[in-house]
């Protein structure tokens, strides 16, 4: 006490504590493009918040300030975000229409996944490759080109022989062969005997 005042001296004791450090669960790593949150109460009870926003298309370090009157000390959490995975494929060769083929359901480089819309044997069509959930990749495309059929049709008449696409033919009767990709040519040949002229 000040001098003048009849009072004994009298003591307090001030406690000081140590700030604690929130912790928290570490996040898995997420794909580009996915969602997440970041809780806002620690795995040791303090609530804040963090800064700064979200970022789910790069790998972010965030911090957590503890809410007023607590405690404790800022802690700071990194975000892995993997980049998506680009699912490769061998291109299916152009078919003619009326033709089969399938399109993989695997790629090249591991991805499994379904493509729409369903197969299509008759016109040119675009695919679009949807990875299964649960793998860090995007989607992929795909055009299947579809060649129209035709057929050609040719009567010939020959006295003895008939060369056609460097082969020869020497009886009469029908014949076919392909030209291209996807035509057929056809050929009605008739073998006449020539002729011996008598006097």
């Amino acid at each position: 006490p000040n001098t003048g005042q009849c009072a004994n001296n009298a003591t307090m004791t001030v406690n000081v504590n140590a700030p604690a450090t929130p912790s928290f669960t570490q996040l898995p790593n997420v794909c580009s493009g996915s969602s997440f949150s970041l809780p806002t109460t620690s795995n040791n009870g303090y609530t804040g918040s963090w800064s700064p926003a979200i970022n789910n298309t790069a790998t972010t370090t965030y911090t957590f300030t503890p809410a007023a009157g607590q405690c404790a000390n800022t802690a700071t959490m990194t975000v892995t975000v993997n980049v998506a995975t680009v699912p490769t494929f061998t291109q299916v060769a152009a078919i003619c229409a009326g033709g089969s083929f399938s399109l993989p359901t695997t790629s090249n480089n591991g991805i499994s996944g379904t493509w729409s819309p369903a197969i299509n044997n008759a016109a040119t069509t675009t695919y679009t490759f949807t990875p299964t959930a649960g793998q860090c990749a995007s989607t992929a495309t795909m055009t299947v080109t579809v060649n129209p059929t035709s057929n050609q049709s040719t009567t010939q008449t020959a006295c003895g022989s008939y060369v056609w696409n460097g082969t020869t033919y020497n009886t009469s009767g029908t014949y076919t062969h392909a030209n291209g990709a996807c035509s057929v040519d056809t050929l009605h040949l008739t073998i006449t005997s020539s002729v011996t002229p008598t006097f």
